[in-house]
């Protein structure tokens, strides 16, 4: 017995069969992915980051466009809040909002930074005075090691 013949009378709505894509095993798919990667690595994540000194905290964000840059003093630090997933607390990256005196909200806020919980402790022992040169030494002599 034959199969009936499709109705393609003019009728009829038209009904999408299959969509086809281009294929992701493509050399061109992975060259635009990587490109695309690259063009935002170097537009956005180098340009964004917080910076701890021994002062203060700033935070640079931008592009090559444009920038701000904003910086607290350590001493006017009220609060750091850090907020992680689970997927946060494996992977170490959280959110962090820092606050300071006179301020309704967070000044300095990033999400997805890595090491946040690390980034509130040294704030605050730097702010209360519990590291001192040869501490501030050793934390920058595991950075060095980290990078």
């Amino acid at each position: 017995m034959a199969a009936p013949a499709p109705d393609i009378s003019a009728n009829s709505p038209e009904r999408t069969l299959k969509v086809f894509k281009e294929s992701k095993w493509r050399p061109g798919f992975w060259v635009r992915a990587i490109l695309s990667l690259s063009i935002w690595y170097w537009t956005v994540y180098i340009h964004n980051r917080i910076e701890l000194t021994n002062r203060r905290i700033i935070q640079k964000r931008g592009t090559w466009l444009s920038r701000n840059e904003t910086s607290i003093l350590l001493a006017n630090i009220t609060d750091v809040t850090v907020n992680q997933s689970f997927l946060g607390r494996v992977f170490n990256y959280g959110d962090i909002a820092i606050s300071s005196a006179g301020s309704s909200g967070a000044e300095i806020a990033k999400l997805g930074i890595s090491d946040a919980p690390h980034l509130r402790d040294l704030v605050f022992d730097l702010r209360d005075g519990r590291l001192d040169e040869t501490q501030i030494a050793q934390v920058m002599e595991k950075k060095a090691k980290d990078v």
